[in-house]
């Protein structure tokens, strides 16, 4: 008189066990996360090597269709695939003006990428940069 399966389709018991949702290809975002870090500890050593790991982990995410997390992307040149940290493999600067914007410079290829510094163009507790929307008012 044993039960044939879990109540719930999911394999939770019924006393709701608060677990983490199983997440879509742990395993795969497991060794990219690998590859980001072997990277950036062999880059002072030899940054072929670096190179390669983050052509590496490119190249699984396109295969495996996943998404890289952005503050993985922004690191990594899109060109050549080398770590732009600031002062080994790129260069970083802050340009002020009407927008004030973050800088990487590959030192490998020489591409820039441009970042707007959304952190200074609004104040905390406003949702967009220009302000909160306005209401309407009966005029």
């Amino acid at each position: 008189m044993g039960s044939a399966g879990p109540a719930h389709p999911g394999g939770v018991g019924q006393s709701g066990s608060a677990m983490a949702a199983p997440v879509r290809d742990r395993e795969a975002l497991q060794r990219l996360n690998f590859l980001f870090q072997a990277a950036h500890w062999v880059l002072p050593h030899s940054p072929g090597l670096a190179r390669f790991y983050c052509s590496t982990q490119r190249g699984a995410a396109r295969r495996l269709v996943l998404r890289m997390a952005p503050p993985v992307k922004r690191v990594v040149c899109r060109r050549c695939c080398s770590l732009l940290v600031p002062g080994v493999g790129g260069t970083l600067r802050i340009r002020g003006g009407g927008q004030p914007r973050t800088i990487l410079r590959c030192w490998n290829c020489g591409r820039s990428r441009r970042y707007l510094c959304w952190a200074e163009l609004r104040p905390l507790g406003q949702d967009t940069p220009t302000g909160p929307a306005p209401e309407d008012s009966p005029a």
